[in-house]
C-alpha cells in the first residue's frame, strides 16, 4: 500500500509539472505558444535571445524571423546587442517586420569568425526599421535584398562595419565589400533616412580595392534584369574607401553592356555624402534621377591608395557624381567640401551615353585644394545633352566637353574659375563637338570664357554669353 501510494505521487506530480509547460510555458516557449495562437507581435527575447553583447543569439533571432516569415509578424528587437554568427546568414523571409528601438537595438556579427553576409532579406514586403545592423568588420556585406524581391524598405536604421577576411584561403578574402545590396529583379525597394558607414575593402578583387556604401547590381552571371522603382533617399552615407574604388552609391546594369538596359524608374534624392573616397555617387544604368544630394569632399591632400598604388596621393575625390547610362537626370545638388574633384560631376567616360540632364546643380572646390587638372562638369562620349543652370566655382574648367558631343545644350550656367570656363576642343584625335547651343551663360575665368576648336561643327555661340 505505501508503495502504491509513493507511486501515485510520483505521477501526480508528474502531471503538474507537464500541465504547467503548458498553462505557464517557461521563457522559451512563450514566444511559440503565442504564435500558435496567431499573434504577429513577437519579441525575439520570447524565443530565448538575451542582447547582452557576449551570447550567441544566433539561433533565436532565426527562429523569431522564421516564426513572423509569411504571415505579417513583426520581430521586436528591445534595446541590447544581439551577437550573431557571420558564418549563418540571417534569413528575413516575405511578410516579415524588423523594429527595434533605434540605435541603441543592435544586430552584431561576432568577430570570432567571418562570414559572406549578415543578413539577407528574400521575399515581398520586408520592413526594417529602428535599427542597428553591424557587421563588426566580420562579413563582406551587411545586409543582402535577394534578387525578385519586392516591396523591401529599410528606415531609420544604422548599416555598419564591412571588409574583407584576413585570411588568404578563405572565400571571403575577395569580393566587393557593400554596406547593401540590392539584386536584380527587385521592384519598390525603399532605403530611408538610413547611415550606412565604415565599409572598406583591404584585398585586391580584379585589380582594385572595392567597396559600395550601397549596391544595386545583379546577381554574377544570372540573367536578372536591373532593379527598378529604387529610392535611396535622406540617407547619410559616408567613410566608403579606400580611394582605389571606393563609392557611396553605385547603381549598376550590367545589361547596358550589350545595350539591353532596364529603364530602372529609380531615385538618389536628399541624401548626405562625407568621407566617400573615390566617389559619391556612380550610376551604369538608365532611367535614375538624382537630385537635392549634398555631397562633401573630406579629403585635402591626404587621400591615398591602398591597392596596386599604394602610398600615391590620390585626388581629394575623383568624383561627386558619374554618370555612364543614358536616360538620366543629375538636378539640384551641392558639391562641395574642402578638397578638389577630378571632374565634380563626369557624364561618360568611354561608352556613348544619351539623353542627360545636368540642371542646377551648385559645384564649388575648396579654396585652398589643388585644382589645376580638375573640371565642374566634364563630358565625355554624350548625345542630347542638357547643361543648364548650374553654379560653379574654383575648378580649372568649368564645363568640357572633352570627347565627341553631340546635339547639346549649354546654356544659363554661372562659371567661375581659375583658367577656362566652357570648353569646346578636344586633345582626341577623331572626335567632334557638334550641334551644340551655347548661350546665357555668365563666366568669369582667367585664361578664357569659351574655347572653340577646328573640330567644332555647328557650334553656336550667341553673343549674351558674357
Amino acid at each position: 500500500m505505501m508503495m502504491n501510494r509513493v507511486f501515485r505521487n510520483i505521477v501526480f506530480i508528474a502531471l503538474i509539472i507537464v500541465l504547467s509547460g503548458v498553462i505557464m510555458p517557461v521563457p522559451g516557449n512563450a514566444a511559440a505558444v503565442a504564435s500558435a495562437a496567431g499573434s504577429t507581435e513577437l519579441n525575439v527575447k520570447n524565443y530565448g535571445a538575451v542582447g547582452d553583447g557576449s551570447t550567441d543569439d544566433t539561433s533565436a533571432v532565426q527562429q523569431a524571423l522564421d516564426a513572423a516569415a509569411g504571415r505579417g509578424g513583426r520581430v521586436y528587437f528591445p534595446a541590447g546587442t544581439y551577437k550573431v554568427n557571420p558564418e549563418k546568414t540571417l534569413i528575413v523571409e516575405g511578410n516579415t517586420t524588423i523594429i527595434g528601438d533605434g540605435a541603441s537595438s543592435v544586430i552584431q556579427a561576432s568577430n570570432r569568425s567571418f562570414g559572406w553576409e549578415m543578413m539577407r532579406a528574400t521575399g515581398s514586403h520586408i520592413a526594417i526599421s529602428d535599427i542597428t545592423l553591424d557587421g563588426n568588420m566580420a562579413v563582406n556585406r551587411v545586409l543582402v535584398i535577394s534578387g525578385g524581391s519586392s516591396d523591401v524598405k529599410v528606415k531609420k536604421s544604422i548599416v555598419s562595419n564591412a571588409t574583407h577576411s584576413k585570411d588568404p584561403a578563405s572565400d571571403y578574402y575577395t569580393g566587393v565589400v557593400s554596406g547593401i545590396v540590392v539584386y536584380g529583379n527587385s521592384n519598390q525597394i525603399e532605403i530611408d533616412s538610413t547611415e550606412v558607414k565604415n565599409i572598406s575593402a583591404v584585398n585586391l578583387t580584379a585589380g582594385s580595392l572595392i567597396s559600395r556604401g550601397i549596391y544595386v547590381t545583379t546577381t554574377w552571371g544570372s540573367k536578372e534584369k536591373a532593379a527598378v522603382n529604387v529610392a535611396i533617399k535622406n540617407s547619410h552615407i559616408h567613410h566608403i574607401g579606400p580611394a582605389d574604388d571606393g563609392d557611396g552609391i553605385y547603381y549598376e546594369d550590367p545589361n547596358v553592356d550589350s545595350k539591353q538596359g532596364t529603364n530602372t524608374k529609380s531615385v538618389i534624392v536628399g541624401n548626405t555624402f562625407d568621407h566617400n573616397a573615390k566617389r559619391a555617387i556612380k550610376i551604369y544604368a538608365q532611367g535614375i534621377t538624382v537630385e537635392n544630394n549634398r555631397i562633401t569632399n573630406s579629403y585635402l591632400n591626404n587621400n591615398y591608395y591602398k591597392g596596386k598604388d599604394s602610398g600615391k596621393l590620390a585626388p581629394d575625390m575623383y568624383s561627386g557624381i558619374s554618370v555612364y547610362g543614358s536616360d538620366n537626370t543629375i538636378r539640384n545638388n551641392t558639391i562641395s567640401g574642402e578638397g578638389s574633384y577630378y571632374a565634380a560631376i563626369e557624364v561618360s567616360a568611354s561608352q556613348t551615353v544619351s539623353n542627360v540632364t545636368v540642371h542646377g546643380n551648385k559645384i564649388k572646390m575648396g579654396s585652398k585644394s589643388a585644382v589645376e587638372g580638375t573640371t565642374a562638369i566634364r563630358v565625355g562620349n554624350t548625345k542630347q545633352f542638357q547643361i543648364t543652370s548650374n553654379t560653379i566655382e574654383n575648378a580649372e574648367k568649368g564645363i568640357w566637353t572633352w570627347q565627341n558631343a553631340e546635339k547639346g545644350s549649354i546654356k544659363g550656367n554661372m562659371i567661375q574659375t581659375t583658367k577656362g570656363g566652357i570648353d569646346l576642343s578636344t586633345y582626341l584625335e577623331n572626335c567632334v563637338q557638334k550641334d551644340i547651343v551655347v548661350k546665357d551663360n555668365t563666366v568669369k575665368s582667367k585664361s578664357f570664357n569659351i574655347l572653340l576648336a577646328k573640330s567644332n561643327v555647328n557650334v553656336e555661340v550667341s553673343a549674351d554669353n558674357f
